[in-house]
């Protein structure tokens, strides 16, 4: 029986024999080729051969391809020998793969191009597209190719970004944790999300997990499915219509609106919501393709003609407008947190429902293999979450 830290003989002689034969890549040679060609050792090894490989192999079925087949597997299988031996040996027989290579591509595939990562500096622009040809040369496939006169990544260049960008964020992550630093999970929503559902209940995250940080960033809902997709970003809160193919997803609940009417508005009757889009001033929200379209919808439903008073970029910007008394909306429940009590009526109607969009806590199933934790935070971040 082998010992464990040594290889077995075999191994050891047919490699000795291998390294002495110049045709040490070729299939199909015997061992009686390999003597008559080289005069060694053939009968020599015949016995630890058969026994390594299988007694019932005669001689001139054992090849110089199955001998070297068992030579990586000895490696592989004991301590003797180093792995680097028999593993990754084409990555590292050629120059031109280091990480610095790689985080360029990165950077000029989150940028679109080499002009946008490196704007107005040709000497960097120059050196960037060096870079990413000596990838080119490595991979023995084009990673940027020019379009117009700007050089973006091909499909390929796309490809080996993602991988590259999974394997440099766990070595970043390895690092943060052996020197006892904080490892950061980025958050991507809308911005009224963001204040008003995500910020109010991190802390209850943060408490269970104390080594981990979080940051938020504010996106629209194409861009938050294109970073999950490409690990720019950790989690994302995206409506369900949105989540796209390759990305799991977990419901958070449903968001339900409600029409506003400042108190400084109002006669003596509460008004409808009729009269709430068609009396009073209204604020909302233009830049969400599909809430407008459904805001559009009610209006034609009660017989009025859309036509907002104030356009705003964002329901908190919407909130703020409610707040200077000057202006009737149509927001998210959850925003109604944001305002003192007795400023506003609330105006709740069944068409309101045609603005419903169930919320969904989205990440790329990737996390989960590169990054420390992604389960569990993902776990914990529905629960907290939940509307």
């Amino acid at each position: 029986m082998t010992a464990p830290n040594e290889c077995h003989p075999v191994s050891r002689r047919a490699e000795s024999c291998i390294k002495r034969a110049d045709f040490m890549g070729s299939c199909g040679k015997t061992f009686e080729c390999l003597e008559s060609y080289n005069g060694c050792c053939a009968e020599e090894i015949k016995g630890w051969a058969e026994d390594f490989l299988g007694s019932s192999l005669g001689v001139s079925f054992v090849t110089v391809s199955r001998l070297q087949e068992s030579v990586k597997a000895c490696h592989a299988g004991f301590l003797s020998k180093p792995d680097s031996l028999v593993m990754f040996e084409s990555l590292f027989s050629e120059r031109g793969l280091s990480l610095d290579r790689l985080k360029v591509l990165i950077e000029v595939r989150d940028a679109g191009s080499i002009a946008q990562a490196a704007p107005g500096d040709p000497v960097r622009q120059s050196q960037y597209s060096r870079q990413l040809r000596e990838l080119s040369e490595f991979f023995a496939c084009e990673v940027a190719q020019r379009k117009g006169k700007l050089l973006k990544l091909t499909a390929q260049g796309e490809r080996l970004a993602e991988l590259a960008r999974e394997h440099l964020r766990s070595l970043d992550d390895f690092r943060a944790e052996c020197r006892d630093e904080n490892v950061v999970f980025t958050i991507g929503a809308g911005d009224s999300l963001i204040q008003w559902l995500v910020i109010p209940r991190l802390g209850k995250i943060m408490h269970a997990f104390p080594g981990a940080r979080f940051s938020t960033t504010n996106l629209r809902t194409n861009e938050i499915v294109q970073q999950l997709t490409d690990g720019r970003i950790d989690f994302g809160i995206i409506r369900k219509n949105a989540v796209a193919p390759g990305l799991k997803s977990v419901s958070l609940g449903i968001v339900h609106y409600v029409a506003l009417v400042p108190e400084t508005l109002m006669q003596t009757r509460k008004p409808s919501l009729q009269d709430t889009l068609s009396t009073f001033p209204l604020a909302t929200q233009t830049t969400d393709g599909q809430f407008t379209a459904g805001l559009r919808e009610i209006a034609k439903k009660l017989g009025l003609l859309f036509s907002p008073a104030l356009s705003c970029q964002s329901f908190p910007q919407t909130i703020a407008a409610v707040k200077s008394g000057q202006f009737a909306a149509v927001v998210p429940e959850i925003a109604i947190a944001d305002l003192p009590k007795g400023l506003v009526h609330r105006v709740h109607d069944p068409l309101l429902g045609l603005l419903d969009r169930e919320a969904m806590l989205a990440w790329n199933p990737r996390l989960v293999r590169v990054r420390p934790n992604a389960s569990k935070i993902a776990t914990k971040l529905s629960q907290a979450l939940s509307i």
